[in-house]
């Protein structure tokens, strides 16, 4: 429940809150109702008889924690999911927040691929198209992670915002969608033609750079890692549930066995 406290009160700075965390709550409220329904079809195979007074205890306190459990991870579920809804409904409000610097900085790491310090035009004919797309991806990685360095160096709510991005471009994973992101936005804007213009592309790519391309990496990298969280959650549910399953199987198991030893045997056998 930390991360949930943790990010309601990073993303309450942006837009209400209310949205998202009702979204949470009827997840997590459907998840519990659905639980206890189940429970309750499945009272027979859940309360098979066991040996020993705790045993019986643990197979009612199912009835009590399985619904518990099924609520409390699908509400943290429904509010990463919700939160990504969110985030995507309010763009327009993070937009604002974009580091002016980024813009620029930026644009002169490409045109750094371009053209020498002085003006003149590189030789970039070795390369080829799909090679100076990949390059200029990995320039314009390298920008997007020192503006947030940058950024997160300030106080206030800003700052906060962009400690909380930079520290999610550490993973591996997700600096491998951001570059991935980033390289097929310029390939569908640029074109993979071979013999495109050094100067048409260095164009395109700075215009692809000014027309929003630092809050679309934003939003693609919280998105990614908001998935992780979903995925996370569930997988931990899953894990915390084999525990019940585990138990119920064995007791069938004994009672089975039980009750075959019990089984009077015909003559002869």
């Amino acid at each position: 429940m930390k991360s949930v406290v943790n990010y309601f009160n990073l993303i309450g700075e942006f837009t209400n809150p209310g949205k998202f965390m009702w979204g949470a709550f009827l997840t997590g409220l459907t998840a519990f109702i659905i639980a206890v329904v189940l429970v309750i079809l499945l009272r027979k195979f859940i309360l098979v008889p066991r040996s020993g007074k705790i045993l019986r205890f643990i197979a009612w306190c199912w009835f009590f924690v399985l619904p518990l459990l099924a609520g409390f991870f699908a509400f943290k579920w429904g509010f990463f999911n919700s939160l990504r809804k969110d985030i995507k409904t309010h763009a327009d409000v993070y937009s604002k927040h974009v580091p002016a610097g980024f813009d620029q900085q930026a644009s002169s790491a490409i045109q750094s691929l371009f053209r020498q310090p002085d003006g003149r035009p590189t030789d970039v004919s070795k390369l080829t198209t799909n090679q100076l797309i990949d390059t200029a991806g990995t320039l314009i990685y390298n920008v997007y992670g020192t503006t947030l360095e940058q950024q997160a160096a300030q106080d206030g709510v800003r700052g906060k915002l962009a400690a909380f991005m930079l520290r999610t471009t550490k993973g591996a994973g997700i600096a491998y969608t951001i570059k991935k992101y980033i390289r097929k936005m310029l390939s569908e804007k640029i074109g993979l033609e071979e013999g495109v213009s050094a100067d048409l592309m260095e164009t395109k790519i700075t215009a692809i750079i000014n027309g929003g391309l630092f809050i679309n990496i934003a939003l693609i990298q919280v998105d990614h890692f908001l998935k992780g969280l979903q995925k996370g959650v569930l997988i931990t549910f899953l894990l915390i549930l084999a525990i019940p399953c585990l138990e119920i199987g064995i007791a069938h198991y004994l009672h089975r066995k039980k009750l075959k030893a019990a089984t009077p045997q015909p003559a002869g056998v």
